[in-house]
């Protein structure tokens, strides 16, 4: 396997990896017992918003080359993510598990996307 389809399949896996935690944030939103329906509002826009940074990446990573302002739109959304997601962390008292998942896999995408070996050449 060469470097470069090495590094395009770990952007892919990814993005998609954020994409289905994305999905899962979302769809547990409603099992918040203790919540209000503000939080719950809060908590699934969050998921929203990891959603649109995974599809942000997986559009990145197919049309980069050829869209510049996407690929800038997706790494100010990845580096806005990884800011985000650092805060959250601290303040809900994240687990490390928890914290070395979601950061480093925004960190990675964040490096990723600024790699144009990681990104599809048509």
């Amino acid at each position: 396997m060469t470097p470069q389809l090495l590094l395009t399949r770990a952007y892919a896996a990814l993005a998609w990896l954020i994409a289905a935690i994305a999905v899962l944030h979302m769809a547990t939103t409603w099992k918040l017992a203790n919540a209000t329906a503000f939080t719950k509002v809060w908590f699934f826009a969050a998921g929203v918003a990891m959603a649109q940074t995974a599809a942000f990446n997986l559009l990145h990573r197919l049309h980069g080359r050829s869209a510049r302002s996407l690929a800038w739109t997706t790494r100010a959304s990845n580096a806005l993510m990884l800011a985000v997601a650092a805060v959250a962390g601290r303040i809900t008292n994240a687990s490390f598990g928890q914290l070395v998942v979601m950061l480093g896999s925004l960190a990675a995408l964040l490096v990723l996307s600024f790699t144009d070996r990681a990104i599809r050449s048509h």
